[in-house]
């Protein structure tokens, strides 16, 4: 009948491009299906950075597996229980050696710094300080308040650990399963691309795991080695805390360098001018010297990608976010370049299927 109206799933073929009714009730339910999935992201982002924690400790278990395998033939299961028992071996004889030493050290370093805080606060002025302290946590937190919620956060990431290593064991004893489960989830056209670029940033997140454990272990040897030298308290402490805080890219090592001038403060001006030399010294051999080297086996991110990711995550996750940003910044960049700007290059090409 002349006037009547097309059915709902039929697309109308109008001058200025419209789209039918269908196809346009479709594109509304894909957007809120994709809003809805962003909020339960948020709603359960604390879950979810730690099964992306657990991932890194799976990463981390293979990485040491493959390398036994290569020098003793064991099978893949055998490999990373082995890798396991020799990483906690590790962890177990370095407490035995240096444990009581290592509580020492600590003991006098919590012990330390409020008086190295105050004299660098009478050094630089207490209301300079004051005014910082204000800026940053305008709410007026105190000193204390905030070292108050920096235990609290450390006790909260000790759990964390805790359960980020359960879960990566768990992740390591079959990781083919967590992949099939992961892409069951997807259509079925979306699997074999997803499942390639999953692949290639797990290689990714391997070679900047290990490129970040070199760097780590490099900074505290030297930071431990330096210190002793200059003669400033707690360097074995020192030393492991600027060796962890090196797994923060680009904001970590001037972290590692606070607490550790702060001591040098309590020995002296010249102590304090020794140590911020040899830091400042040392910032420009890793940085120039070890990290390209060590990039060069990893995943290559400008350096302004990384630092605003970092704010970027840090902005939404807070400190776990600061801490993971790093790697998370690395699996975002591959899974962005095998999913989207790949396939795209390849259109362009005239090669929609990659080939």
């Amino acid at each position: 009948m002349a006037g009547a109206a097309p059915p709902m799933n039929e697309r109308v073929d109008a001058p200025d491009g419209r789209i039918g009714y269908g196809e346009f009730a479709i594109r509304t339910l894909i957007v809120i299906a994709l809003v809805a999935l962003a909020i339960v992201i948020w709603k359960l982002h604390d879950v979810l950075l730690l099964a992306f924690a657990g991932i890194l400790v799976a990463v981390i278990l293979h990485a040491a597996a493959d390398g036994l395998c290569r020098l003793v033939p064991l099978r893949k299961g055998w490999g990373i229980a082995l890798a396991g028992m020799l990483i906690l071996g590790a962890l177990v004889g370095v407490g035995v050696l240096f444990g009581q030493e290592l509580r020492d050290q600590l003991s006098g370093l919590s012990d330390q710094l409020p008086g190295a805080w105050q004299r660098f606060a009478a050094w630089v002025g207490e209301r300079r300080v004051q005014s910082v302290i204000d800026a940053v946590s305008p709410d007026g937190s105190t000193v204390a308040s905030i070292a108050q919620s920096a235990f609290g956060m450390m006790t909260a990431a000790t759990t964390g650990l805790v359960l980020a290593v359960l879960g990566g064991i768990y992740f390591a004893a079959s990781p083919a399963e967590y992949h099939k489960g992961m892409l069951a989830m997807l259509p079925r056209a979306a699997r074999a691309r997803v499942g390639e670029a999953a692949r290639e940033a797990g290689h990714a997140l391997r070679n900047w795991l290990l490129g970040q454990l070199v760097s780590m272990a490099a900074t505290f040897a030297a930071v431990l080695v330096g210190l002793t030298l200059i003669g400033v308290p707690s360097a074995l402490a020192l030393a492991i805390v600027a060796g962890l805080l090196e797994f923060i890219p680009l904001v970590g090592p001037f972290l590692g360098a606070v607490p550790a001038l702060l001591i040098a403060l309590t020995s002296g001006v010249e102590t304090f001018a020794w140590t911020a030399g040899f830091f400042v010294v040392w910032q420009q051999i890793e940085g120039n010297a070890m990290a390209p080297l060590v990039m060069r086996f990893a995943v290559s991110i400008p350096p302004a990608v990384t630092l605003f990711a970092l704010f970027l995550f840090g902005g939404m996750f807070g400190i776990v976010g600061i801490i993971l940003g790093g790697p998370l910044t690395v699996a975002a960049w591959v899974l962005v370049k095998c999913l989207w700007i790949d396939p795209r290059e390849n259109r362009e090409h005239g090669c929609p299927d990659g080939r």
